[in-house]
């Protein structure tokens, strides 16, 4: 008789200065994923993993203890529970009336300020007996960089990145006041700034709103609409929000050791 395969996903979720790291699993994998999208709004989810339980009463373990190929120095990686266990008559459950959450373990992740910059944290799932499968704990390959990022550096680069273009950016001067449309619709600069129509203002409105922003995804959201409002005006503009795009996340790259999410595509 065929073992019955089953899956587990790891999601991501920002509690403060550490990542909640949770690593579910259930029989069918969509519905263990609509769950997630569902009851973790805004959750990042990570990979998945196929595994089989030896016996019809097992269970499978995460390990926290075998040699890592990649280094953590300066990283704690710390399951709330153990030994880490999920025990198949309740993965079997999942989605029954008195079952309607899958189990979990949770593991919660934390970057002391030397930590190396990117984090690739294999875990072995096994049966007590047998290894079946393995996931992965990564900063850059599906988990939330926000608790390994020094968001304060992170500006000081984005700003940085800005004034080696000042002088590019400041010779657009066409269109100037489709631009103050777009960046007052994208609510990135007050109505007395729109009526400046000056690049310099612009610019100087943008990193004051950028120095309140205190999370990774605020910086990337903030540093997007900046972005796609010059898209939006076409033309010079959006060649000017490619370069800078390019610039910010090749910088980023390179002094922070993770891929900065913006989309320049125009």
């Amino acid at each position: 008789m065929e073992a019955m395969t089953y899956a587990g996903v790891i999601y991501y979720q920002e509690k403060g200065v550490e990542d909640l790291v949770t690593f579910a699993a259930a029989r069918d994998l969509n519905a263990l994923i609509e769950f997630i999208k569902i009851d973790f709004l805004g959750a990042e989810r990570g990979q998945h993993a196929y595994f089989c339980f030896k016996d019809i009463d097992g269970c499978i373990e995460l390990k926290f203890d075998t040699p890592q190929n990649e280094p953590f120095t300066g990283w704690s990686i710390k399951p709330h529970m153990t030994p880490c266990r999920l025990h198949r008559c309740d993965v079997n459950r999942f989605g029954e009336a008195n079952y309607p959450l899958p189990p979990s373990c949770f593991i919660s992740v934390l970057a002391s300020p030397d930590a190396v910059p990117t984090l690739h944290y294999s875990i072995p799932l096994e049966d007590p007996n047998v290894v079946h499968e393995s996931t992965s704990v990564s900063s850059t390959g599906g988990a939330n960089p926000s608790a390994t990022v020094d968001v304060e550096r992170l500006k000081k680069i984005i700003n940085n990145v800005l004034v080696s273009r000042d002088a590019a950016l400041n010779s657009l001067k066409t269109s100037l006041s489709d631009l103050a449309s777009q960046l007052y619709a994208a609510h990135l600069i007050s109505d007395e700034v729109r009526e400046t129509r000056s690049m310099e203002k612009f610019i100087t409105e943008f990193k004051a709103s950028l120095n309140f922003k205190r999370k990774l995804p605020q910086v990337q959201e903030h540093c997007q609409k900046f972005l796609s409002s010059f898209i939006a005006v076409r033309g010079s503009y959006a060649d000017a929000a490619i370069a800078l795009g390019e610039d910010w996340i090749e910088a980023i790259r390179n002094e922070l050791g993770f891929d900065f999410n913006i989309n320049i595509d125009t």
